[in-house]
């Protein structure tokens, strides 16, 4: 088992969604490989149930690399 720190890289302000960086989310995953490269499709509604509960928002196409990071933390 392996936890992951999902985190925003930059800054993104668009209509109805704004994330700032550093806005992050903790995910425990089964197998120890980046949630955001492997596994995608079931990871991807995690990842964004996590920000939903968290914070509010709905990332939508925004749960990928180019926005999030994720850092393996145990």
């Amino acid at each position: 088992m392996a936890l992951w720190k999902i985190s925003v890289k930059s800054e993104v302000n668009k209509v109805g969604l704004r994330l700032e960086k550093g806005m992050f989310v903790e995910m425990a995953t089964s197998f120890p490989s980046n949630p955001l490269t492997t596994n995608f499709s079931k990871n991807a509604s995690v990842i964004e149930d996590l920000f939903k509960s968290k914070y509010g928002i709905e990332l939508g196409h925004y749960v990928n690399t180019a926005y999030l990071t994720a850092e393996q933390i145990s």
